[in-house]
């Protein structure tokens, strides 16, 4: 039986190879649209219908299995008759015995010949087999985490908690802004015990970096959820205006055995799932990776834990949050890499060994970092970094441009839609974007990607600015050709920078003024943006050739003193319009929250778009 040990070997190794292919990701194709009972029935159906497959094949494999054995058995059997009948034929040296040898010898030759056939069925349907095992186990795989994952869908606490937490805000009465921004509220949550970050300014980074919103279907409101140094704030909105300190996961609980983390950094862009009430929290020092955080009784948030990722500089929940890309930096070899992590079952998350190849570029060139990811309305998720934005389909069915024909994109596979660099912003750092969902101008539906470059620089005309580009032809599906010689483009349409306009900043000691675009959110054809400490800027971008600054706002450092209590001054992370008010994180003050009374051109979504947007 050793040549059965031997194939039996063969089949193990071929069943390897498959489960190991297997483990890049599921043979299934991704639901499209929220989980529900829907896609876990399809799922549980999927996953009965490959368990049955891989029945089936198990079972022709074992037919195949028990043929070979007689095969090799009769080749063994009719090999040694030959080996008798030649000895006896040897010795007798008769014309008769000798027929008999060459006759026995033919025969022994035809029952190998049998043998080998075997064999060869038995290896295809052994790999068949091993292949349907691995295609089964992904399908249930994939069938637990969905279920997982729509268990995990809350209308979060039925009733309001009564704890609240001290707020060491100042109200910025000193303001400085146009006639059409209302200032009518500021918080300051929780703070950094080591405020150590890159900033220009004195006071550095004990606040904010990004903040994000979770609806509460019993509550009726929202909550404010924001990340910093310090560690996560959470404030009720019930008075959107005025909203009210009620939890906080610091520092000292984020923090893992053995760490000795002083301050959190960063969560950038922070990212939630509303349905599952979830905060995911991305580090980017240290042990990178993400912190997860139940809130379904948002006065009591439960830190779920800490799951490591190689990249943690931000980190967009995509396809209804069943799975986050993680960018950054400190990943070599691969062109402009995303991590992939199922978050479907939050408290077994699964990080993809293999890097998403984004090559945001369209060179092919392996150096560079990425930095953020955002999904459009219609589901495109967009990776910007050093040198380029590319978008990809992630869900769906659509035309693959390798092949030019149709097939299911996922997150660990997803399928190239357009982008590419900037003409003459080819070595510009790209930190996020945002593709219109309208026409603007001349410019038809989609066609237009509002970007920002950072280049943090107290001169303005050296600092980065606010892109906006053209994506016509730069579509994939167009089979277009992008090589690392003569590379795709998009036209850059226009640029914007604060420098010169009113509300800029002049430091007379030229220490203080970071005057780069940063973080923004648009509301209509007005988009809010943070630019550091330049405040915040409105943008009517009607005519995507001739952007025109339409408001601003931004608060001037002030010592204690007769005119009322110190203040920091600016240093604004970003702006997010929610329900009619403009919310704004930022790294040295807490978070600002305004009113622009302005018009506001343009057709208004029924939600603002900016990280992980679902209609």
């Amino acid at each position: 039986m050793k040549g059965r040990a031997l194939l039996t070997g063969t089949a193990a190794l071929v069943t390897a190879v498959v489960l190991q292919t297997a483990s890049l990701g599921p043979a299934y194709a991704d639901p499209s649209g929220p989980v529900n009972p829907g896609t876990v029935g399809s799922a549980n159906a999927e996953a009965t219908s490959l368990r049955n497959r891989a029945d089936a094949a198990a079972k022709d494999a074992a037919r195949a299995a028990a043929r070979l054995d007689e095969a090799k058995a009769t080749a063994e059997e009719e090999a040694q008759k030959a080996a008798d009948a030649a000895a006896t034929a040897e010795e007798s040296g008769t014309i008769s015995d000798k027929n008999k040898a060459e006759a026995a010898a033919a025969k022994a030759a035809q029952a190998s010949a049998k043998a080998a056939q075997a064999q060869l069925e038995y290896n295809e349907k052994a790999a068949a087999s091993a292949a349907a095992a691995a295609a089964a186990e992904a399908a249930a795989n994939n069938a637990e985490r969905e279920a997982a994952s729509l268990a995990g869908v809350t209308d979060g606490i039925g009733a309001e908690g009564t704890q609240t937490l001290p707020d060491t805000g100042v109200f910025p009465d000193n303001a400085a802004h146009s006639d059409n921004v209302e200032v009518v509220g500021h918080v300051r949550g929780v703070l950094s015990g080591n405020p150590n970050c890159p900033a220009f300014k004195s006071a550095k980074c004990p606040a904010f970096s990004s903040l994000n919103f979770v609806h509460y279907e019993k509550l009726g409101y929202d909550v404010m959820v924001a990340n910093g140094t310090g560690g996560l704030a959470i404030w009720s909105l019930k008075d959107p205006e005025h909203p009210t300190y009620i939890s906080e996961v610091t520092v000292g609980q984020l923090k893992q055995p053995g760490e000795t983390m002083t301050q959190f950094w960063e969560g950038e862009n922070l990212t939630v799932d509303s349905r599952r009430k979830l905060v995911f929290m991305t580090r980017d020092s240290g042990q990178k990776g993400l912190f997860i955080i139940d809130i379904k009784d948002p006065w009591h948030p439960a830190l779920l834990g800490f799951h490591p990722v190689p990249l943690g500089h931000t980190a967009t929940c995509i396809n209804d949050c069943r799975f986050i890309w993680s960018v950054g930096s400190g990943v070599r070899g691969v062109s402009s890499p995303v991590y992939v992590t199922d978050v479907r079952d939050v408290n077994h998350p699964f990080t993809y060994s293999q890097a998403v190849v984004s090559d945001v570029r369209r060179t092919g060139a392996t150096s560079g970092s990425t930095h953020s990811v955002d999904v459009d309305f219609d589901g495109v998720v967009w990776v910007s970094g050093s040198g380029g934005v590319r978008g990809y389909w992630t869900d769906g069915k659509h035309v693959d441009p390798a092949t030019q024909t149709k097939r299911y994109a996922t997150a660990y596979d997803p399928i190239p839609y357009a982008g590419g660099s900037i003409g003459g912003s080819e070595g510009s750092f790209l930190h996020n974007a945002y593709r219109f969902p309208n026409a603007l101008g001349d410019r038809p539906k989609g066609d237009v990607l509002l970007i920002t470059n950072e280049n943090n620089n107290q001169n303005c005309s050296k600092a980065g600015v606010f892109i906006l580009a053209s994506l016509e032809g730069t579509h994939d599906a167009d089979g277009i050709a992008s090589t690392p010689e003569n590379p795709v483009k998009m036209t850059r349409l226009a640029t914007y920078s604060p420098g010169g306009k009113p509300g800029h900043y002049v430091d007379p000691t030229g220490k203080a003024g970071d005057c780069s675009a940063h973080w923004f959110t648009v509301n209509g054809n007005i988009v809010v943006g943070g630019y550091y400490e330049q405040g915040i800027r409105f943008l009517d971008i009607s005519d995507p050739r001739n952007p025109q600054q339409v408001g601003w706002f931004r608060v001037p450092d002030r010592n204690g003193g007769p005119d009322g209590p110190a203040i920091i001054g600016s240093n604004a992370s970003s702006a997010y319009w929610h329900n009619g008010y403009v919310y704004v994180p930022d790294y040295g003050r807490g978070v600002d929250i305004l009113k622009f009374t302005g018009d506001i051109p343009g057709k208004r979504e029924k939600k603002v778009c900016w990280n992980s947007c679902e209609k």
